[in-house]
């Protein structure tokens, strides 16, 4: 049927086995097997992202077959890809400077009031698209202070500073908004659900904040269907405030502008460059 020689049909069979896509009658197909994609569209998507080498590029459909997110260690990658452990610790990191995955290690604390360090997990991954959000313009820049602020009184475990401590926070919730970070990825980053008692809550939030990138990098599985955070920017043409989760730069109809009759110089009009 698919026009190979006995043995190299053995040999294939036995592969597919092997890796759990069939069953041991080498005839029924398994479809939870070891590399079978929970979510389909995660292999499609990385089938036709441009790694930066072939390796990378079957390490990433490697992890696709997991999911957009999933926990994974660097022997169990290693095997769902079909490369050695010593390729996945090189190029690993490959992928996490292109802005393609991310990795969260997962850690084992003693049980009790202690909470040691026991010992480390497969860490956690998520896909990510290499898409960076855009830093906020117009009247969207000059709200971000206040919505820093609301941000702020939605982390629990951020009570009891003082009122420079509170100023210095929000200021840096600021500068993040500002860069790009829509407020749920903040949020969820200050593990603002926790309701801890942090020490010194103004040095742990600058610590949180530290740890994140500068510009934020939109997940694999937003980019695939297309939503991207919502961002407030002035219309290029007719200066109009608008709202919109489309990336780079757009009108306030996405590739038109609705009120052209509002610009400054309209379209329509000649422009005289002078020398």
């Amino acid at each position: 049927m698919v026009g190979l020689k006995k043995r190299a049909t053995q040999y294939h069979l036995a592969h597919l086995y092997e890796h759990g896509r069939i069953d041991e009658d080498q005839r029924t197909p398994l479809t939870g097997g070891i590399g079978q994609p929970l979510l389909p569209g995660a292999q499609e998507w990385a089938r036709n992202v441009i790694a930066p080498d072939p390796t990378c590029a079957k390490c990433l459909i490697a992890l696709a077959g997991i999911g957009w997110e999933g926990q994974v260690s660097q022997e169990e990658l290693a095997k769902l890809a079909g490369v050695s452990l010593r390729t996945i610790e090189r190029h690993r990191p490959h992928l996490v400077a292109a802005d393609l995955v991310t990795f969260r290690p997962v850690t084992m604390r003693a049980s009790g009031t202690s909470g040691y360090v026991t010992g480390r997990r497969p860490d956690r991954f998520t896909l990510m698209s290499g898409l960076t959000a855009a830093r906020l313009e117009g009247a969207a820049w000059d709200e971000a202070p206040a919505r820093a602020e609301a941000v702020i009184n939605r982390v629990r475990w951020f009570v009891g500073t003082t009122p420079e401590e509170r100023d210095n926070g929000i200021k840096s919730v600021t500068w993040c908004l500002r860069n790009g970070w829509p407020e749920e990825a903040l949020l969820r980053a200050l593990d603002s659900s926790e309701n801890r008692q942090a020490y010194r809550p103004g040095g742990y939030l600058s610590k949180l904040l530290r740890k994140l990138p500068v510009s934020y990098v939109v997940p694999a599985q937003q980019s695939h269907r297309g939503e991207f955070p919502e961002r407030r920017l002035d219309c290029p043409v007719c200066d109009t405030p608008f709202k919109t989760r489309l990336p780079g730069n757009v009108l306030c109809g996405g590739a038109i502008c609705l009120t052209p009759e509002k610009a400054v110089i309209p379209p329509s009009s000649t422009v005289y460059k002078i020398a």
